[in-house]
């Protein structure tokens, strides 16, 4: 039998958070839904029963004989026990019920969905109160640093040498991973065209983050300076990767898988900065180079050797972005995607269908909400701003939301005049 909320020890681990945020609160609704959910609670040791204290019911204490008649004071104190004996052992059995079990199973699950939301989405800057002074000399102080994140190129705060190691050993990481994958292709590219070990690990990578839920790097202010470090150094390795195979020796299979992985990239970033990035490397990447461009004969060979990108990778993209931007209705695109035999598309055509398909959506959602919230007798001329994507910095300026999948009307912009 599980034991009363008064009798148990509840310890939320932290990094349980991300996927108590992402349950369906609808299923405490339901008996045994709220009991899965409670089972798991007791599975990752975060509920921590504690063992029932041994109790005696009182009852009043009676005299062994009666020489004369009790005053009416001691028939009080005698009723008053007797009353309190039976309250306290109601209140008992009451706690042992199937109801009183499920409702203290409903109210300590909700309680950890309540919390994992609470850390995701209000509980940003937690860490910044205690540092907080009430002396008005030390009040700049905090101030600073809790913004010192957000500025780019600012004064850092000082790093003990555990995070000085851990940057150290990440960047000369990734420094020696791009220098083995370059060699590796230009080892492949002269000597030993089958030994391509560099494509295997862009595939990997691609898989690995295909697998990641949704806009998972979106929030860039849950992620520590070297990891966003890190997101840069190998988006400029992937961009240099996709543009040039000379510099980086990279043959047309890795070439592709570069890009695909720079996509995915910019997809899981959630930032319209990164598909446009994105859609001018393509352009770039699709065009002959300079050296190929001199003759009839190295531009046919440098266009044969063009890397494509996925069909079903654009495809998945183009879904994930009308899905997650509310459009609703069939797609209106001038371009035609249309794919080989080996299922790749050409660069030029998946770029200029992406860069539609951003236009389009923009254009769709502007007017949706225009139409849905203009109100009767409203001015046709009044100007909205709308606003949605990433807030992790505050950048939309909508309060603690960190992520606006559906633009919303901002109240920054109360006298926009274009």
């Amino acid at each position: 039998m599980v034991p009363c909320q008064t009798h148990v020890l509840l310890k939320w681990q932290e990094h349980f958070n991300s996927s108590w945020a992402a349950e369906d609160s609808v299923q405490t609704a339901r008996r045994h839904g709220v009991a899965g959910l409670y089972n798991k609670l007791l599975y990752n040791k975060e509920v921590v029963t504690l063992a029932q204290p041994v109790q005696e019911l009182a009852s009043p204490r009676l005299p062994d004989f009666e020489c004369e008649s009790n005053t009416s004071a001691e028939k009080d104190e005698y009723l008053s026990s007797l009353l309190h004996s039976q309250r306290w052992l109601a209140h008992r059995m009451l706690t042992q019920t199937s109801y009183t079990l499920g409702l203290h199973q409903r109210l300590v699950v909700l309680q950890r969905i309540y919390y994992a939301l609470h850390s995701k989405y209000h509980d940003k800057f937690r860490l910044q109160l205690p540092s907080q002074s009430t002396d008005s000399g030390a009040e700049s102080g905090p101030i600073e640093l809790a913004s010192e994140p957000r500025l780019p190129g600012g004064v850092s705060k000082i790093k003990s040498g555990t995070d000085v190691l851990i940057e150290m050993g990440v960047r000369t990481g990734l420094s020696l991973l791009f220098s083995l994958l370059q060699q590796n292709w230009r080892y492949a590219a002269s000597v030993h065209p089958e030994s391509v070990l560099c494509n295997d690990v862009l595939a990997t990578a691609s898989s690995v983050l295909a697998s990641l839920p949704p806009l998972s790097l979106a929030n860039e202010s849950k992620i520590p300076s070297v990891g966003l470090d890190c997101l840069g150094q190998v988006a400029d390795f992937l961009k240099k990767t996709s543009v040039s195979s000379g510099s980086s020796g990279a043959d047309p299979t890795g070439r592709r898988l570069a890009l695909e992985l720079l996509l995915g990239l910019g997809m899981q970033r959630g930032s319209l900065k990164f598909l446009l990035e994105w859609v001018e490397v393509a352009l770039a990447a699709s065009m002959p180079s300079s050296t190929a461009a001199l003759s009839s004969s190295s531009s046919s060979l440098s266009f044969q050797q063009s890397p494509g990108v996925g069909f079903e990778l654009i495809q998945q993209t183009l879904l994930q972005m009308r899905q997650y931007s509310g459009f609703r209705g069939d797609p209106i695109n001038t371009q035609v995607l249309t794919k080989d035999a080996d299922g790749l598309c050409r660069l030029s055509q998946a770029a200029l269908y992406l860069f539609e398909e951003i236009c389009n959506l923009a254009s769709n959602c502007l007017c949706s909400c225009s139409t849905d919230t203009a109100a009767p007798g409203a001015e046709s001329d009044a100007v909205m701003v709308y606003v949605w994507g990433s807030n992790s910095s505050h950048q939309l300026a909508e309060g603690t939301l960190e992520k606006i999948l559906l633009p919303k009307v901002t109240q920054g912009f109360s006298d926009a005049q274009m």
